[in-house]
């Protein structure tokens, strides 16, 4: 083992986390306005296809939590606090669970999508992932 690859464990790799964040942040910008849609689609049948497209959505995030868990554990050296990056990957995920199992639910109760109270929830959210 050379001395270059002993000094690479060392050096900090910040822009893989800082990169992956972003990558979160992205979708769950994209799952808001994903929300937001499904809210406001009157057809129950293209409300399925929406939330089939959320379920993606929320898989991706999971994919990308699980590269932040993988270079979490491959760095010696963090950007910030080890125990801080698990916390705020994992709280970024369940924000994107909590979405799609409401949308999940607004389509299982038949919600409808005239409902006022329903669209400003729709609108809280988009407006909360951006």
């Amino acid at each position: 083992m050379s001395f270059n690859s002993i000094l690479k464990i060392f050096l900090p790799k910040d822009r893989i986390f800082y990169s992956l964040f972003e990558k979160v942040a992205e979708e769950l910008v994209k799952m808001g306005a994903k929300v937001k849609e499904v809210v406001y689609e009157p057809s129950f049948e293209k409300r399925a296809k929406l939330i089939k497209d959320a379920e993606d959505m929320e898989h991706a995030m999971d994919d990308l939590t699980h590269n932040i868990f993988t270079e979490l554990g491959r760095n010696f050296i963090t950007p910030f606090d080890r125990e801080d990056i698990h916390l705020l990957a994992s709280s970024l995920d369940d924000i994107a669970d909590y979405m799609y199992a409401s949308v999940k639910k607004i389509n299982f109760y038949h919600v409808d999508p005239d409902d006022i109270g329903i669209r400003k929830f729709g609108d809280l959210i988009e407006i909360g992932t951006i």
